[in-house]
């Protein structure tokens, strides 16, 4: 060290140094060894490094050098040398010490951070302390800044291989490894070599874990590897042999690799060969082999279902599936009648239940009734379906709820694994209801005839077991509860509905389920408004500061009919919620009220509301929402259309543009430009609620083509140009083409406009439908299916031999010990529950049942062909799932003769049926209107429908086909339901109005427009509304003109919920009548 003065010009040598202090006069400085290599240049980033772990390594930093840290008394030398005698006597930790004082003076010395890594890592943790945690960290900071100060090739690979040291103590393995390479592409040092060896062995790419799926019809051995496999473009079927050839099938996904196509009872040599290859660019290094014996498929049994009525005119059987298994153990408990509510109001029913919930049935709600064994004729490692005789077993049945439980008999397993159970009743009831206004319509028909039943007498019971009402049937099988009964609350809500024939038929269904999903059957619209309907609307969405805003509003009853003199509020409220004003509308003009609101100059910008109450201390009977913004008016528009509507993969579909000023002349001359985005999904419009496509593929980014060359927009104000799609995205899902294009004005502000273009997929696909709701089942529920194929047109077509399976989606973790403490590692894989093969039809749905526990699951399913569709699904399975349905009736095809009809009238309902039977029209939007019965022959028939002056804007004609039980195309009853909406032509009730404004006239003048009123009855008054505004601003917000037309007389949303039983009737004709034996 030295101190030079600039005055005498004369530089005092210093044997050490501490701190440099330079003076007025005088300069304080050091001398620095060069080494000798050279210079390599500032050091790259390092991707693998995170940007959390820099910053730590800046903190370590700044800490030494804090003023606040304890300042040596020795100098740099002295630490220096103080701290290489301690390291070369093992004082690493007083080693350590040293050289942190040292680089509390020279903090940009990078060889003395590169010793203070060294050191670091060299240190044995005190246990019980934070230094296991703190020393890595302090060793990977150290080494970092090192890396970030040193210059040359030798000393820069030194930093990394320390670097990667410390990264290896705290865990993070694959960083670690980069930080090894990276050293050795400077340095080709045999001893970081060796560490990146050791370290690649242990925590690089391998197989950490392997399964073997045994209890499934078809076994497979999965092998879990540490890091993902590679998503495409590799075949892994050439890494893999079993016994030495080749594989007969391979499924590569995520980190597991599963080879297929295995037998039961055999030992199998599975070889994955070196060079097999991660995302990541690693590869196998040697040769795994795992040497395997696949067991036998264990004992199991299960249920069909989560059907729980048996048609008691077929033969009384409950199925039973079950797997290596000589003899059943059966257990079979009563529920009472009397217990039902109770049953229905808690989790168990149609659940799988565990040992806990049999002994709260046996001990709180029922008793068993009956227990032995069923003989099984067991066919290895292949499920059996053997049929449990109900009327052997109880031949005198009483009325309630029976659960029969089934398991192997010498099971061993504990109380709280589930058993396989089945719900079920006895009866020849088939019970349909109707929940409206008017109250709850039931019923009640023949399973076996379809015929009504008449004298069943109907109890219907509310949550807390109370009974809310009792009924009996009439000659058409019809009674109806007051619908006060219905609108019950807390314990008094409705939960279940029996029904009891004699002494021994008895039959419930259970209201607490939501209704049918009818929404593929047309039924849209807004919902029923009730005794009070009104319509409320502005004469634009968006407003400056300083305009006035105009609202206006029609009150009508259900009829359409005025509802004049009653009072309206109408409250404004701000974007932030606050209230500005109120105004109150008599409403003396034939139920119009018209209502201004001034807005101030300082207003509020954003979205704005204007609620409408009869009483402002219960819910606005009608809202509305506008904006108030600073805008400046659209000056052009124009209309984006294609001659087609979906598109193959190099088909070309005509996009038009037809461009306007909104003065009235055409856009010519305008410039376009746009771009298409394509995009993945797994919805198709035409097949709703079903999904596409596997659920576990990785999502892409969506794809953004510019359009280029498009035309300039000529005189007639239109343009066209081509939309072709040349390349698809790598994806199983179906993909999206959105086209944009945008139109600008001569000044460059623009306008824009998109359409949507469906790609047609480019090969067949299948679709799964859920039927149940939000993904996910209750914890021993049942999981449903409904499963189609759908060709590139979009058509149905039949599929045979679809293969399914049902496989449990797991996280395990391998624990191991790491620098003196336990770790973990996640190891994702995939378990097989269950698996089989399903006929596809383009005339119905498939359906896949199974009972699920608590997890992750995904339905899989696909074709033989390696090269054919496949789609999955994924759901969850839980504690509690809330009481919902997406159940969806099979389709029957129904037509009304005519668009619209008048009261009196006679409506023609053409049925189309599948199978003969018997015949239910029901006719009503948010109640039942009418009902009508016919017997139909397999060849279809009409029904004439009078309709009434009572039907309002219109009602859903809704037709029930039942097929018999003795039917000799089947010996299952079973139901299938049309809807049609039956339009009432409002008649008298509608006003046309019609305005005749001049072609053109002057700005700045007064306008007179004709108004004509058609359909005013002579001698009343007839009130009009007219606005005229800016098409430029209108089209800011895509305003649509008021239409009260269709709000009044247009299609309401269907009101009537719907149930039936028919969706859960248990086939007992499935499978051999087994033998029982009663007792142990």
């Amino acid at each position: 060290a030295f101190t030079y003065n600039t005055k005498a010009k004369w530089c005092f040598l210093k044997s050490d140094y501490n701190q440099l202090k330079s003076f007025t006069g005088a300069v304080a400085g050091k001398v620095a060894n060069v080494d000798g290599d050279p210079d390599i240049g500032a050091p790259p980033a390092l991707a693998f490094f995170p940007n959390w772990m820099a910053d730590q390594a800046q903190q370590f930093r700044n800490k030494l050098t804090d003023p606040a840290y304890d300042k040596p008394t020795e100098g740099l030398s002295a630490l220096q040398a103080a701290a290489e005698q301690a390291a070369l006597t093992g004082d690493h930790r007083l080693a350590m010490q040293k050289y942190q004082s040292a680089l509390s003076i020279l903090p940009d010395d990078g060889a003395l951070w590169l010793a203070l890594a060294r050191e670091v890592l060299a240190v044995e943790p005190a246990s019980n302390t934070t230094e296991p945690s703190t020393f890595p960290m302090n060793a990977t900071s150290a080494a970092f800044n090192a890396y970030k100060l040193v210059r040359t090739a030798k000393t820069r690979a030194e930093a990394l291989a320390l670097l990667a040291a410390g990264l290896d103590k705290r865990d993070l393995y694959r960083p670690s490894l980069q930080a090894y390479e990276a050293s050795l592409a400077l340095v080709n040092s045999p001893a970081v070599q060796a560490d990146y060896a050791d370290l690649k062995a242990r925590k690089g790419f391998r197989v950490i874990e392997h399964t073997v799926d045994a209890d499934s019809s078809s076994p497979r051995i999965c092998a879990q590897f540490s890091e993902e496999l590679v998503k495409t473009g590799v075949d892994y079927s050439q890494f893999v042999t079993v016994d030495n050839a080749a594989p007969k099938a391979v499924e590569a996904k995520d980190k597991q690799i599963c080879v297929e196509g295995l037998e039961h009872g055999q030992h199998y040599d599975v070889t994955f060969r070196a060079g097999l290859p991660a995302a990541i660019g690693e590869t196998i290094a040697a040769p795994v082999v795992l040497s395997i014996y696949v067991q036998d498929r264990a004992p199991s049994a299960r249920f069909t279902g989560d059907s729980f009525v048996l048609p008691a005119g077929a033969r009384r059987g409950i199925p039973v599936v079950t797997v290596n298994m000589n003899a059943a153990k059966m257990t079979l408990y009563r529920i009472g009648d009397r217990s039902l509510a109770q049953l229905l109001s808690g989790y168990q029913f149609l659940h799988q239940l565990d040992g806990y919930d049999i002994s709260t049935i046996s001990d709180q709600m029922g008793a068993p009734v009956w227990s032995g064994t069923l003989d099984i004729a067991n066919d290895l490692n292949k499920e059996v379906t053997t049929s449990f005789p109900v009327d052997e077993a109880i031949p005198q049945r009483k009325p309630g709820v029976y659960v029969l439980t089934a398991q192997p008999v010498d099971d061993k397993s504990d109380d709280y694994g589930s058993r396989a159970t089945q719900w079920f009743v006895v009866s020849d009831i088939g019970l349909s209801t109707y929940t409206g206004q008017d109250g709850l319509n039931v019923f009640a028909r023949s399973l076996g005839s379809a015929k009504p039943i008449s004298g069943a007498e109907l109890t219907l019971l509310a949550r807390n077991n109370e009974i809310l009402g009792t009924a009996t049937t009439d000659s058409e099988g019809h009674a109806v509860f007051n619908p006060g009964l219905t609108r019950g609350e807390n314990g008094m809500v409705p939960a279940v509905l029996m029904a009891k024939q004699g002494d021994n038929d008895f039959v419930f269904l259970d209201m607490g389920k939501a209704g049918f999903d009818l929404s593929d059957r047309g039924v849209e619209g807004r919902a029923s408004p009730g005794a009070l309907d009104v319509y409320a609307w502005t004469e634009r969405g968006i407003y400056r500061a300083g305009e006035d805003v105009h609202v206006a509003a029609l009150a009508r009853d259900g009829a359409a009919k005025a509802v004049e003199n009653l009072p309206l509020t109408f409250i404004f409220t701000r974007p932030d919620g606050v209230e500005s004003r109120r105004v109150i509308s008599n409403g003396e003009s034939a139920g119009g009220h018209a209502v201004d609101l001034p807005l101030e100059a300082n207003a509020m910008r954003g979205t704005w509301t204007v609620s409408i109450y009869t009483d402002p201390k219960q819910t606005a009977v009608a809202s509305q929402m506008f904006l108030v913004e600073d805008f400046v008016p659209d000056r052009i528009e124009f209309d984006l259309t294609a001659d087609k509507k979906e598109i193959a993969q190099g088909e070309t579909a005509n996009a038009t543009v037809d461009g306007r000023f909104l003065y009235g002349a055409p856009a010519a001359g305008l410039a376009l430009e746009g771009e298409m985005t394509l995009s993945t999904t797994s919805n198709w419009g035409s097949f709703k609620d079903f999904t596409f496509g596997l659920a576990d593929e990785q999502s892409s980014e969506p794809t953004v083509t510019p359009l280029t060359n498009l035309p300039v927009v000529g005189d007639d104000g239109k343009a066209t140009f081509p939309i072709t799609i040349d390349q698809l995205p790598s994806t199983t899902k179906l993909v999206n083409a959105k086209v944009t294009v945008r139109m600008r004005e001569a000044g460059g502000r623009a306008v824009e406009r998109s359409l949507d273009i469906g790609v047609r997929p480019q090969r067949d696909v299948i679709g799964i439908r859920p039927d149940f709701a939000d993904d996910e089942v209750p914890q021993g529920g049942t999981a449903k299916f409904s499963i189609i194929a759908v060709d590139p047109n979009g058509k149905r077509e039949d599929l045979k031999g679809a293969q399914w399976s049902l496989v449990k989606v797991e996280r395990n973790y391998q624990w191991y010990r790491s620098n003196n403490s336990w770790n973990y590692e996640a190891v994702n894989l995939t378990k097989a529950v269950a698996n089989g093969a399903v006929d596809l039809k383009a005339d119905g749905e498939a359906t896949v049942s199974l009972p699920v526990d608590w997890g992750r699951y995904r339905l899989e399913v696909e074709t033989a062909d390696p090269d054919g569709p496949a789609t999955s699904y994924e759901f969850d399975a839980g504690w509690y799932v809330a009481s919902t349905t997406t159940e969806t009736p099979d389709g029957l095809e129904i037509a009304l003769d005519k668009d619209s009809y008048a009261a009196g009238e006679v409506a023609k309902l053409k049925i189309s049926p599948h199978f003969a039977g018997e015949l239910l029209v029901t006719i009503g939007a948010e109640k039942l209107l009418k009902t009508v019965t016919a017997s139909v022959p397999a060849g279809g028939s009409t029904v004439d429908i009078p309709v009434g002056d009572d039907w309002g804007a219109g009602a859903y004609v809704t037709a029930t086909l039942f097929r018999p039980g003795d039917a000799q195309e089947s010996r299952m009853p079973a139901r299938a339901i049309g809807i049609q909406w039956l339009s009432v032509d409002p008649g008298s009730k509608k006003l046309a109005v019609s305005l005749t404004p001049p072609e053109k006239t002057l700005p700045r003048q007064q306008l007179s427009i004709p108004v004509a009123v058609n359909g005013a009855q002579p001698g009343t008054n007839a009130y009009v509304m007219v606005a005229a505004v800016d098409v430029g601003i209108l089209n800011l917000t895509n305003y649509k003109a008021p239409d009260p037309e269709d709000w009044f007389f247009g299609q309401r949303m269907l009101g009537l919920e719907s149930r039936d039983l028919y969706g859960r009737l248990i086939d007992g004709s499935l499978g051999t009548m087994g033998k029982i034996r009663t007792g142990g």
